[in-house]
């Protein structure tokens, strides 16, 4: 993923809020309900490996990622983005497997793979996550028949980014859109007041080069470039330049689309978005599913370009008989 993210996202991926009413627990639909490919998916907190069904492994990943309030046909689409996520990265799909964690497909790490909560651990509203996973079972998403790089970030800020802008590399499908529907999105837009003096000691920490004083310190700060969808590429602070999103870490920043105003010794920022902003926007996923758009419109439309297929229609292009086989 981006993704960084997603910090990755780096901040990688983003973390909402309220999970809905809590409610009894539904017994977990037997395994075979779920199709048969097998995952090995390492567990941060138990420290441990542990062999699952993808589909199982993604209704965690739902309940981790997006709040169940949200409309289903988002939750389908962040279904869809974090399967193709996975199987991307899933050896048995020619994928390298976690970074972190060898012998691993993914982790349940978020700053290095995806958000995850066991399944049989979720007390609300399971029954909307299972449905999502459920009613799209093995379908992915493809790009010239390849798995994509489905990275999702909470609120882009009205616009999501260009991958080039951001990361290092051009990817046809991540390509900046509009996102117009993310007014219900807490981080839309969101404030940070700090001290002159933290900030200096922030930059500072960050890059020993920086030369700063508290004196006429707006002088001292100057934006060089900033992303199709308005974050900061780069800025020079105390005669270093320094990347957006290197800056947007060490303050803490929702994001890297931000303007900074002054007032005696306090600094001003105004943070729009939330996440690295590539690919698809939760909030505006969710916007768009409440203004009458199916899964695969929202899908079509963060990731330019691509097609809706099944794992087993994608094993035939590939010349394949089967993919992912129960291990």
């Amino acid at each position: 993923m981006g993704m960084l993210a997603l910090m990755l996202v780096v901040f990688a991926l983003p973390l909402l809020v309220l999970k809905g009413c809590e409610k009894e627990h539904p017994q977990v639909k037997k395994i075979e309900n779920f199709g048969n490919v097998m995952i090995s998916v390492f567990d941060v907190e138990k420290n441990q490996l542990r062999e699952m069904n993808l589909e199982e492994y993604i209704i965690g990943v739902l309940a981790a990622e997006m709040p169940s309030a949200f409309h289903m046909e988002a939750l389908k689409a962040q279904a869809l983005a974090a399967r193709t996520y996975t199987l991307m990265k899933a050896k048995d799909f020619g994928g390298g497997g976690c970074d972190k964690h060898p012998g691993a497909d993914v982790c349940t790490d978020f700053a290095s793979c995806q958000a995850f909560e066991d399944p049989k651990s979720i007390t609300y509203n399971y029954d909307k996550y299972e449905k999502a996973v459920l009613d799209t079972r093995g379908e992915v998403i493809v790009y010239n028949n390849t798995l994509i790089e489905a990275v999702f970030h909470s609120t882009s800020g009205g616009k999501t980014e260009n991958s080039e802008e951001i990361w290092s590399n051009k990817v046809p499908y991540l390509r900046s859109v509009a996102s117009e529907y993310e007014d219900d999105s807490p981080k839309l837009v969101t404030n940070l007041e700090m001290k002159v003096n933290d900030f200096i000691a922030a930059m500072k920490k960050l890059d020993s080069g920086v030369k700063l004083t508290s004196k006429n310190i707006k002088n001292q700060i100057k934006i060089l470039g900033r992303s199709q969808g308005g974050r900061i590429t780069s800025i020079e602070i105390g005669g270093k330049v320094l990347s957006g999103s290197a800056v947007r870490g060490a303050l803490r920043l929702n994001s890297s689309n931000f303007n900074i105003s002054f007032a005696g010794e306090s600094m001003q920022f105004t943070v729009v978005g939330n996440g690295h902003g590539v690919g698809l926007s939760q909030y505006g996923a969710d916007g768009m599913a409440k203004n009458g758009s199916k899964y695969t419109d929202i899908l079509k439309h963060y990731y330019q370009g691509v097609e809706i297929i099944n794992i087993e229609e994608l094993a035939q292009r590939s010349g394949k008989n089967t993919f992912g086989s129960a291990k």
